[in-house]
C-alpha cells in the first residue's frame, strides 16, 4: 500500500481512530468543492459508501479508501 494513500487518509481521518466516516469523507469531498454546499454532497458520500465500504460497517479503512482514492484523485491533490 502506498505511502502517500496512508498520509492522505491520515489528513482526513481528523480524530484519529483510523476509519472515516461518512462526516470525515464529507469534508474531504467539500474541500475539493468549496462552492458545494454539504448538503448537496450526500448523495456523492452515500454512493461512496455504497461502492468503496466493503464490509459494510459504516466506515472507509484506509484499505477500503486506497481504491477509493486511486479513481478519485482528486482526493489526493495537494493543496
Amino acid at each position: 500500500m502506498s505511502d502517500q494513500y496512508e498520509a492522505v487518509f491520515a489528513q482526513y481521518d481528523t480524530d484519529g481512530d483510523g476509519q472515516l466516516t461518512v462526516e470525515e469523507v464529507t469534508a474531504a469531498i467539500a474541500g475539493m468543492f468549496p462552492a458545494a454546499e454539504v448538503g448537496d454532497l450526500s448523495g456523492i458520500v452515500k454512493a461512496l459508501f455504497a461502492e468503496y465500504d466493503t464490509d459494510k460497517n459504516g466506515y472507509l479503512s484506509v484499505t477500503e479508501f486506497v481504491p477509493l482514492a486511486e479513481n478519485l484523485p482528486e482526493l489526493g491533490a495537494e493543496d
